[in-house]
């Protein structure tokens, strides 16, 4: 046998790192072209959570919560109460049980959020200058609910004692005037800095949105590279790209990148619609944030991905870390009355800072450079990113024989 036929086979030329890139954004490419349900992953499924989303919080402001009225004094004053109550924005009076067991049954039932029980001989006391006092019960699990009625209805109470106090003072001959003001001795005044109206458009709606895409965009990281390793074609991709890690890497997230990036700007257009327009420092820095978020995510993903023995054992661990990511950025409990783990953790979540710089830029209309930390800490989620995935991606590359576990 000749030396021509015995030599190794010539080495393939190398690769640039832009070629690296390109070569894996033609492979991710034809792969989504064969796979629906990823292209849904990026295309529909946002855009049904948007809908969603939507759909729920349209409304804007909290309006009309069924409660009950028991009136045992059924009386001119009693009804005049009543009616004032009914009155009020955020609660509807949808019932009048004939008892206290009957309003909490109707209660448990989720019929009612609130029952107010107006004492016998309520009116004849009032009448008398005697104190006169009315119960409002209300279920305090739901918070939001019960601050909500629980303001309402206090509110209601008050402009009726104060109208029955002064209607009693001009009645025994005090002048209108003086009686009108003097009725509320001490006056407080409640001014909003931010979100004037509460609609819960701003409060709740805009935070759930990034945290879906949140959760979608570590799901979709995790599930690009964890693929390679379940289908045992990670040593195929890498050495298609030369072996370029970081390249290959970077192309293969370039398309869900600009998907997901898409997303989130028309969030942020849609947002600064309700709001009634950004300022220009805003826009820049949280344009900046919304993308590097996506990425931040994104390369999360990637590196569970890389780093876990298979996609069922990756995906178990982008739950745990993404979806309860919600309840520890601070927009429900407040991160200040947080324990320290609290705080720890909420510091690890990309998302918590992306919220942070959300409510700066979009309500307070801070300056931008005031969110120039929380930028600098997003873009250090994506160095990290970066670095734990290309470290991972060559642990798995060194042991083939940990491919394909599913």
């Amino acid at each position: 046998m000749d030396a021509a036929t015995t030599a190794p086979p010539p080495a393939p030329p190398a690769i640039g790192r832009r070629e690296a890139m390109r070569r894996s954004l033609r492979r991710e490419l034809a792969y989504l072209a064969r796979r629906p349900w990823d292209v849904a992953l990026l295309l529909w499924l946002p855009l049904a959570a948007f809908v969603l989303i939507a759909m729920i919080f349209s409304g804007g402001l909290i309006r009309d919560l069924p409660i009950a009225v028991i009136d045992r004094d059924d009386t001119a004053l009693s009804r005049e109460l009543r009616r004032l109550v009914d009155a009020a924005p955020g609660v509807r009076v949808v019932a009048h049980p004939a008892d206290h067991a009957a309003a909490v049954d109707a209660m448990r039932r989720r019929e009612i959020y609130g029952v107010l029980e107006i004492p016998d001989e309520f009116s004849r006391k009032i009448h008398r200058g005697e104190v006169s006092e009315v119960s409002f019960f209300y279920n305090a699990q739901m918070s939001t609910t019960a601050g909500t009625i629980a303001r309402d209805v206090q509110g209601a109470v008050l402009t009726f004692a104060a109208g029955v106090r002064g209607t009693s003072r001009v009645a025994r001959g005090e002048n209108p005037a003086a009686v009108g003001d003097t009725i509320v001795r001490i006056d407080t005044q409640l001014l909003m800095a931010f979100n004037e109206d509460t609609d819960y458009r701003v409060f709740l709606a805009a935070d759930l949105v990034p945290s879906l895409l949140a959760i979608l965009m570590t799901v979709f990281g995790t599930g690009t590279v964890a693929r390679e390793l379940r289908d045992r074609t990670l040593g195929d991709w890498l050495a298609e790209c030369g072996n370029h890690r970081v390249a290959a890497l970077l192309g293969k997230l370039l398309p869900p990148f600009v998907a997901f990036g898409l997303w989130g700007l028309g969030f942020l257009a849609l947002f600064g619609g309700i709001l009634g327009g950004w300022r220009a420092g805003g826009v820049f820095m949280l344009c900046a944030g919304m993308l590097a978020l996506v990425a931040a995510h994104l390369l999360i993903g990637a590196t569970l991905g890389a780093a876990s023995k298979n996609l069922p054992s990756a995906l178990s661990v982008v739950g745990i870390y993404t979806a309860p990511a919600f309840a520890y950025s601070g927009q429900t409990f407040p991160m200040l009355a947080m324990p320290a783990v609290g705080k720890f953790w909420a510091m690890l979540l990309p998302l918590s800072w992306w919220l942070e710089m959300q409510s700066q830029q979009a309500l307070a209309a801070a300056p931008a450079a005031a969110s120039a930390r929380t930028l600098c800490v997003l873009l250090g989620f994506v160095l990290l990113g970066v670095l734990g995935a290309t470290l991972f991606l060559r642990r798995a590359a060194n042991h083939p024989e940990r491919w394909g576990q599913r």
